[in-house]
């Protein structure tokens, strides 16, 4: 049985913590090593951060969160409806492989895909930013 939450926060580095807390609860009763919930926890914020800092101007705008859990999994989207990433600026090599650069030495993306079993990004032709992070159940 699949477990869904969804969350919408104003894009302000002080909200990310309410998903921090809805996805470290939704993940308690399932087999996640606490080490697995932290890397989850981690990606998150990496995310989130990446949305805040670069989709909109001046913290206005909102962040869409959903988290589905599974027997197996955890799945993450976190969406933007913002400009996204600018071309000029600079993250890990293989992202450039998916069209993605980050900002004067950014490391969330080279992060997140470290401690995720899947990552997937994607800009929506109607706009904005998504983000899918898989974690599979380690315990």
């Amino acid at each position: 049985m699949n477990e869904l939450v969804t969350l919408e926060i104003p894009a302000k580095a002080e909200y990310v913590v309410l998903g921090r807390l809805a996805l470290a609860g939704l993940v308690r009763e399932r087999r996640f090593s606490a080490d697995a919930v932290a890397d989850l926890k981690l990606a998150l914020t990496e995310a989130c951060s990446n949305s805040i800092r670069h989709a909109y101007d001046h913290d206005k705008g909102q962040v869409h969160l959903s988290f589905v859990a599974s027997a197996d999994r955890v799945t993450v989207t976190v969406r933007d409806q913002g400009g996204g990433f600018h071309e000029d600026d600079i993250d890990c090599p293989e992202c450039g492989s998916v069209g993605v650069k980050l900002s004067e030495g950014g490391m969330g993306i080279s992060i997140i895909r470290a401690v995720v079993d899947e990552f997937r990004l994607d800009h929506p032709e109607s706009g904005g930013t998504i983000l899918t992070l898989t974690k599979l159940c380690d315990a």
